[in-house]
């Protein structure tokens, strides 16, 4: 295959990808185990077989493309399909396309490989719709329980386990889905910043990936008329929640390479003429060491301490996520950076900001990223686009890696 038909592919493919939304003309909606993701499914599958690909859907909603070599054990190449609401055409999805690329390149060489091949699909990576992610690869590596299933929920109230069921999947079976047979696990996914369209480069090498401290935090006050409960004998909860989440930007910029965000706000009973009585909020913290992302958190306690002790309302904090800064494997970055340099591609090493696949897989075997440039660093909204010849160029970089790899070498 020529780069202009790698090239095509992938833009035709993306193409038709982003039609799979609740969203149309609004950006890319795919949430886990809706009516979009699976006739997403049905679409990645049809390319996975034209591919010569196996396919199933695996019991965490993963659709998974494999190309037996000569023992089982295997080598995974993929990312996620799911998405942000009203999120991007590329991030994840694209990633699949370009994993569907490299399976092609393999099976038209006509080598069997020594290890077994896989094409992954991933589903529920970014928690939009139950605030937590990772959900294959913590399926997948035996992380999850049916009390973790029924726990977590949905803004309809709908759980993780009550979602799998209606989408045909065997949520009681989950802790029996964990694999043993991954050697390497790969991933190409838009940078989703703009150090790379920056620096002029095609491609980026990912050397860690940051760790992610994501917690629910409920603030809990009691409900008054506006007009004649006196201002020293209010319990608001959205008053002392604004005090305790003024102090999370600031805190974060005192520490390098760290970023901590409040991206969802519930206030209720949320009328205009009542009291706030509870105010729910997360806090996702981010940074390269577990040091500064646990100093963080350590400040968000203590100002939610101070806040009870000053006011007298209680709160509560939930972790969703707790994911360390993953360093990717030095031996596949190897074979990348050799790929570039023997391809004539410019590339640089840096450090992923956001939390992926390769992250959850990371923790526990050899795992490594590819980034291309975002335009305009632009991701997670509807303007989020990478050129589709970027993406063929890491296609090329992670076959020669596969195909390596997969050689057992």
């Amino acid at each position: 295959m020529s780069m202009t038909e790698i090239t095509n592919n992938i833009r035709e493919e993306l193409a038709e990808l982003q039609k799979f939304t609740a969203t149309p003309g609004s950006g890319v909606t795919r949430f886990p185990f809706t009516e979009e993701a699976r006739r997403a499914c049905a679409y990645l599958q049809q390319l996975m077989e034209e591919a010569g690909l196996t396919v199933r859907l695996d019991n965490s909603g993963a659709l998974i493309g494999r190309l037996e070599g000569e023992t089982p054990a295997t080598i995974m190449i993929g990312s996620h399909f799911d998405s942000v609401g009203h999120g991007g055409a590329y991030d994840g999805i694209a990633g699949v396309v370009c994993a569907i690329e490299v399976a092609r390149l393999l099976k038209k060489s006509g080598k069997k490989p020594h290890y077994s091949l896989e094409v992954i699909a991933t589903n529920d990576e970014e928690g939009a719709r139950f605030h937590v992610g990772l959900f294959t690869g913590k399926v997948l590596l035996g992380q999850l329980t049916v009390e973790d299933l029924h726990k977590q929920t949905d803004a309809d109230g709908i759980s993780v386990y009550e979602a799998m069921a209606a989408y045909g999947l065997k949520p009681e079976e989950i802790a029996e889905h964990q694999r043993r047979d991954i050697k390497a696990f790969l991933e190409v996914h838009i940078e989703q910043g703009p150090v790379l369209e920056d620096a002029g480069k095609q491609i980026g090498i990912v050397d860690v990936i940051v760790g992610i401290k994501r917690v629910s935090v409920r603030i809990n006050g009691r409900a008054d008329h506006v007009g004649t409960m006196p201002m020293h004998m209010r319990k608001d909860a959205l008053e002392q929640a604004a005090k305790v989440i003024s102090k999370i930007g600031d805190r974060a910029r005192c520490f390098p390479n760290s970023v901590a965000t409040v991206g969802y706000l519930q206030v209720e009973p949320n009328i205009i003429n009542i009291v706030p009585q509870t105010v729910t909020f997360t806090v996702d913290i981010r940074g390269v060491d577990k040091a500064s992302i646990t100093s963080q958190y350590q400040g968000l306690v203590a100002d939610l301490e101070q806040m009870q002790a000053a006011s007298g309302l209680t709160y509560d904090v939930e972790t969703l996520l707790d994911a360390e800064p993953v360093v990717m494997d030095a031996h596949i970055k190897e074979l990348f950076a050799a790929s570039c340099a023997a391809r004539g591609l410019t590339h640089m090493q840096l450090p992923s900001g956001a939390g992926h696949d390769a992250q959850i897989f990371g923790e526990q075997l050899p795992a490594a990223m590819l980034f291309v440039p975002s335009i305009g660093g632009r991701s997670h909204c509807s303007e989020e686009e990478s050129r589709a010849e970027d993406l063929a160029a890491a296609v090329l970089v992670a076959s020669d890696a596969v195909q390596t790899l997969l050689a057992g070498k």
